[in-house]
């Protein structure tokens, strides 16, 4: 049997004692401290992540929110461009149209203006060539009156067998 001796124990015992309060007071409590000051800085760190990752989201929220938003502008832009360039088009046929009708009175009148210049010229022409073929045949030149006559006889018939157009 181990020979143990009550002076020994006891002063180991008293030793150990003296031990564990030393380290209960000087290394324990600031031990605790640290755990507890670690687990407040985790915890702190944990908020602020949770805080952060709302703020995100929060973020996030609103860029979608002017993403769609800028979406609904440029589609309204490009609705509106197109409404205009729709009126332009618009704009640009009825010009043209109404620019081709202008020609083509302009031509048009142009056209009568000629006939009409034509018809002068080919009853002058007539007229001449009558007076001409009546004085062969009667043998001499008709007077003067005569001739105004007869020329606004011919004129007032040609006028009359004219249809108008």
């Amino acid at each position: 049997m181990p020979n143990i001796q009550g002076w020994i124990l006891l002063s180991q015992a008293i030793t150990f004692l003296i031990a564990v309060a030393v380290v209960w007071k000087f290394a324990w409590k600031p031990l605790l401290q640290f755990i507890r000051d670690r687990q407040d800085k985790v915890k702190k760190t944990l908020d602020d992540a949770e805080n952060t990752q709302k703020d995100i989201a929060r973020l996030e929220a609103d860029y979608r929110a002017k993403l769609a938003g800028m979406e609904r502008k440029s589609n309204e832009i490009v609705a509106s461009a197109r409404q205009e360039a729709g009126r332009a088009k618009d704009e640009i046929v009825r010009s043209a149209q109404e620019e081709t009708m202008a020609l083509r009175k302009k031509a048009q009148e142009q056209l009568e203006h000629e006939r009409r210049r034509l018809m002068a010229e080919m009853r002058s022409e007539i007229v001449g060539l009558s007076m001409s073929i009546a004085e062969k045949a009667l043998a001499g030149p008709l007077p003067e009156k005569v001739q105004e006559r007869k020329f606004q006889a011919l004129l007032d018939e040609m006028k009359g067998e004219r249809k108008p157009s």
